[in-house]
């Protein structure tokens, strides 16, 4: 089985507050995510991390430790400033900047960032995303046309905050698409 989760954010009590997560603390979101991770995902799936995997701390990768399944990790903004500390780790299997994979003879295009125009977007292909959290027209203009873009589209945001906190499959990601 193939999922997808991102903007984790383990450590990082800037993007909780901001986010308003709806945990008391960050050690129990972590433990929740870690708790959601392992009930779904196991030993032989293949889960693609699309960014944002924590704060600034060199111990925010820590957590990835404890997680089930052969992990890939599309590097997110938030990454940049640790990124040598998580390439040593070898908590993922392979660390890229975007990517294309086959899920179910679907092609799936991974990116940190939503993009307009992405590998096999004329061809019916997909794009699994992360990077704009759970925001709304509220947080700006731009999310608003980020959500409207991708209305009709091909192209599902993955981040923690609109899937329950944990990893999904793509058709999960479909559904939950359909539902908003």
């Amino acid at each position: 089985m193939i999922y997808y989760i991102s903007d984790i954010h383990f450590k990082d009590q800037r993007i909780f507050d901001k986010c308003k997560r709806p945990f008391k603390s960050l050690d129990d979101m972590e433990k929740a995510i870690i708790s959601n991770w392992n009930k779904i995902v196991k030993d032989d799936d293949l889960v693609y991390v699309l960014g944002d995997i924590g704060s600034t701390d060199e111990s925010s990768i820590e957590p990835f430790k404890l997680l089930k399944g052969h992990k890939y990790l599309i590097v997110g903004n938030h990454d940049l400033c640790i990124l040598d500390v998580i390439k040593g780790s070898g908590i993922f299997e392979s660390i890229k900047d975007i990517d294309l994979i086959n899920d179910s003879n679907r092609v799936v295009c991974l990116s940190h960032y939503p993009i307009m125009d992405w590998i096999e977007f004329n061809r019916g292909g997909y794009l699994v995303y992360g990077h704009i959290h759970n925001k709304t027209e509220l947080n700006g203009i731009a999310y608003k046309q980020i959500k409207e873009y991708y209305s009709d589209k091909l192209g599902f945001n993955c981040g923690v905050d609109v899937t329950s906190f944990e990893p999904k499959t793509l058709d999960e990601l479909i559904k939950l698409k359909e539902v908003q």
